[in-house]
C-alpha cells in the first residue's frame, strides 16, 4: 500500500524553460550546457529528513543528486532552508503545497518558496469541497469526492495562483495522482484542468508512476499534454496491470528499472516538452533503506544515459 499521510495532509490542510529531452539523454534548458541535473522529491526520504535535514541533504548530494523538490519546510525559515541547501551543494527547483493551502494563503506560501529561491511552486493535490472518506485508499477517496464543479473551481483557483506566482517571478504547476486520470470514456479531470487553465499560468508536473497506476500508457498522456509538461516525477510501479482510466489494484512503487515502466520510451516521448527538472520519487513500503534505493535508482538512470 502507498503511504498516504502526505496526501491526506496536503489535501486538507519560474522560469519558462525551452529545454527538451532528446532520445537517450536529458538536455539542459536552452542557453545552458550539458544534461538536466538529476533531482529527487524529498518525500522519498521523509523520515531521514525529519530526523536530520542537513545530513540527509549532504547524503543525497554524495549519491549524485543535484536538485531537490520540497515537501515541507521542517520548521526552518526560508533563509535557514536555503542555507541547508547551499551547504549541501543542492538546488531546490520546485516545492509542493496542497492546493487548499495555496487557496487559503497563496501570498504567504508563494513568498516562502520565492525566498528559498524556488522557481516552480506545485500544487501536489486537489482541494475537494467535501470531506474525504478516509476508510478508502486516498486516490479512490479523492476521485469520489471531486465533482466536475470541484475540478472547475480548482482550475479557476490554479489560474489565480499561477498568475500571482508569475508576478512574483515563479511558475505554478499541478502534480497529478491517478484520480485526475480516471474515466474510460470522454475527458479526464486532467484534460479539464489543461482545458480550463491558461498555459501562461499553469503548467504540469506529470507523475509517470501515477499515470501508469491509472491504467494509462504514459506515452499516451505525454502525447496529449506535451506542451504543458515542465516537470516530471520519475516513479516506477510494480504492477503490469493496465486498463486506461481504471485505477490499478496496487499502485506500489519500486526502484527505477525494477518496475514495469519503459523509461527509455518515456524519455524519448517527452523530448518535445519544455522540461525544466525531473525528480525521482519512491513511496512506502520500501524493501531497503530509502537512501539505498535512491542510489540504485540514480545508477539506473545513468545506465540508460539520463
Amino acid at each position: 500500500m502507498v503511504d498516504l499521510s502526505r496526501r491526506r495532509l496536503l489535501a486538507g490542510a519560474g522560469l519558462l524553460s525551452a529545454g527538451a529531452l532528446l532520445p537517450g539523454c536529458m538536455t539542459a534548458p536552452a542557453g545552458g550546457s550539458g544534461r538536466i541535473p538529476p533531482g529527487i522529491q524529498l518525500w522519498t526520504v521523509k523520515e531521514e529528513v525529519a530526523k536530520d535535514l542537513d545530513g540527509t541533504l549532504r547524503a543525497l548530494r554524495t549519491i549524485g543528486f543535484k536538485r531537490v523538490e520540497g515537501a515541507g519546510w521542517h520548521g526552518r525559515t526560508p533563509a535557514q532552508f536555503r542555507k541547508s541547501l547551499d551547504d549541501a551543494g543542492l538546488t531546490m527547483t520546485s516545492a509542493h503545497y496542497g492546493l487548499k493551502d495555496l487557496i487559503d494563503d497563496a501570498e504567504g506560501k508563494l513568498a516562502f518558496a520565492r525566498d528559498v529561491g524556488v522557481p516552480y511552486v506545485v500544487a501536489s493535490s486537489p482541494a475537494p469541497r467535501t470531506a474525504l472518506d478516509l476508510s478508502k485508499p486516498w486516490p479512490v477517496a479523492v476521485a469520489e469526492a471531486m465533482t466536475p464543479a470541484d475540478w472547475q473551481s480548482n482550475a479557476e483557483a490554479m489560474n489565480r495562483i499561477g498568475a500571482r506566482a508569475r508576478e512574483m517571478g515563479m511558475r505554478f504547476g499541478y502534480h497529478n495522482h491517478n484520480a485526475e486520470l480516471v474515466g474510460e470514456l470522454g475527458r479526464t479531470p486532467l484534460d479539464e484542468i489543461v482545458r480550463l487553465t491558461d498555459p501562461a499560468n499553469v503548467v504540469l508536473e506529470l507523475d509517470i508512476g501515477w499515470v501508469a497506476s491509472a491504467g494509462w500508457d504514459p506515452l499516451t498522456i505525454i502525447a496529449r499534454h506535451a506542451p504543458r509538461i515542465h516537470l516530471l516525477h520519475i516513479k516506477d510501479i510494480k504492477t503490469s496491470e493496465r486498463a486506461p482510466g481504471k485505477m490499478v489494484a496496487d499502485p506500489s512503487s519500486t526502484v527505477l528499472g525494477q518496475g514495469t515502466i519503459d523509461w527509455p520510451a518515456v524519455f524519448r516521448a517527452v523530448r518535445g516538452s519544455p522540461i525544466h527538472s525531473y525528480f525521482y520519487e519512491q513511496e512506502d513500503p520500501f524493501t531497503e533503506p530509502p537512501l539505498q534505493a535512491a542510489a540504485k535508482s540514480l545508477a539506473y538512470l545513468r545506465s540508460i544515459s539520463i
